[in-house]
């Protein structure tokens, strides 16, 4: 990953996160999706209060001190505030007074990139608070920047920022963006800078991370997926290692909430230093494009099982489609929905859709018939559907559609309804 300019630098890779969150509108079918999840600052350190009150995070601040405790550096915030928005930076100062052109440098681009936040959000949400208002006049819409991390240890200075807005919809959408810079040079810093390591031999310690405590634990998260996330990562050091989130819908639901692990240096101990090696322990993954993400769909053969939600796991043969919460679907799996009427190609599709409710523990109501009586019947005792229904949140079919299911999973249902169409059995 080669260095990037800050002020495009922050600015992209948010833009990127919070393009994850607008979901492109899909066809509507019988019942859809999940729960949500808090999300905290757990960061070590002493609190610092800022300028102004907050009403959320308190900064923590870790600097390292030499052997008399006695550290080079000082920090705090400030925050520009409009009638709709509060964006917090931080700013870093030389503990005796000095002036460093590096160090003004580096407050001056976090100090510009403020701005340009606090100033584009506020003339974007007076624009749509003007137009929802007219039919809504008590909507409550809001755009948030909280400094909720600075670190500094040697000459890494690493800054967690925390981005949130509500617009009026469902809920509000938050995600953490990770600055890491070097006090010396003032370039930005890479994970393998941060690690001390060569970049491939870092991304492969990320990878080891969500292998060990995400993937297999949270629904739907693949190494693939992991491997394919790098452009929406966020990263930021702290005492116990580099931190790295990815986004809430960046591999996950919005119920899933952001997926977050931490490496230690002693995680890249070992690496090949060349990046023309993987870790020992990791197995080789096939770089054709993605052929063996879009391969055909297992069978589920005997004793095949699969995970539904929270490690909760399930019979494949329950499901007509036992991985289309993983794997994108393609013409050979479709051949599954194909019957001898309209009826029952309406029926095995729609049953197809609720499946990937039913993995999240939507409850279907039989009393309402059609496919929500046929889900029914067909999930209603099984274990694994029993133990999945106390992490559904919402009794809501568009909650569930458009705030807590996959993009992949939303995707998939889209070629369901789309064969429906093809097939004169989508109503």
């Amino acid at each position: 990953m080669e260095s990037r300019n800050r002020e495009i630098g922050v600015r992209s890779r948010a833009s990127r996160a919070r393009g994850i969150a607008g979901k492109t509108a899909l066809c509507l079918v019988s019942a859809l999706l999940l729960s949500s999840a808090g999300m905290a600052a757990g960061m070590s350190g002493y609190s610092v209060q800022a300028e102004e009150e907050k009403d959320t995070f308190d900064t923590n601040i870790y600097i390292e001190t030499d052997e008399s405790g006695i550290s080079s550096y000082t920090a705090t915030t400030k925050k520009i505030e409009g009638e709709y928005t509060s964006v917090e930076y931080p700013v870093l100062q030389m503990a005796d007074g000095s002036s460093s052109a590096v160090i003004d440098g580096i407050n001056r681009t976090f100090q510009q990139d403020a701005q340009m936040k606090q100033s584009e959000q506020e003339a974007s949400i007076k624009e749509q608070y003007d137009e929802i208002a007219e039919y809504n006049p008590d909507v409550q819409m809001t755009y948030d920047v909280d400094c909720a991390q600075i670190y500094i240890s040697g000459s890494v200075y690493s800054v967690l920022l925390y981005d949130y807005s509500y617009l009026g919809g469902a809920h509000g959408y938050g995600y953490y963006v990770g600055c890491n810079y070097d006090l010396l040079t003032g370039r930005e810093l890479t994970m393998g800078d941060l690690m001390g390591c060569d970049e491939a031999t870092a991304k492969e310690a990320v990878v080891a991370a969500y292998r060990k405590n995400i993937i297999g634990q949270v629904e739907n998260i693949t190494e693939e997926s992991i491997r394919g996330a790098f452009d929406i990562m966020e990263y930021w050091m702290a005492q116990d290692g580099m931190h790295v989130s990815i986004p809430a819908y960046g591999v996950a639901s919005y119920a899933a909430g952001p997926q977050e692990v931490t490496v230690t240096a002693a995680d890249v101990t070992g690496g090949s230093g060349d990046g023309s090696e993987q870790n020992a322990e990791q197995p080789p993954v096939s770089g054709d494009s993605g052929s063996d993400y879009n391969a055909e769909q297992p069978p589920a053969g005997s004793g095949e099982t699969i995970t539904v939600i929270a490690g909760i796991q399930a019979d494949a043969s329950d499901f007509i489609f036992p991985y289309s919460s993983t794997q994108a679907l393609t013409d050979a799996d479709l051949v599954k929905l194909e019957g001898s009427s309209v009826e029952e190609e309406h029926y095995r599709s729609q049953l197809a859709i609720n499946e990937i409710l039913a993995r999240y523990g939507y409850v279907f109501h039989p009393e309402n018939g059609g496919s929500s009586e046929e889900a029914y019947n067909q999930f209603n005792g099984k274990a694994w559907y029993e133990a999945a229904k106390p992490y559904c949140p919402s009794t809501s079919a568009n909650e569930m559609l458009y705030t807590y299911i996959t993009e992949l999973e939303l995707s998939n249902i889209n070629v369901i309804c789309e064969w429906q169409k093809v097939h004169n059995c989508y109503y």
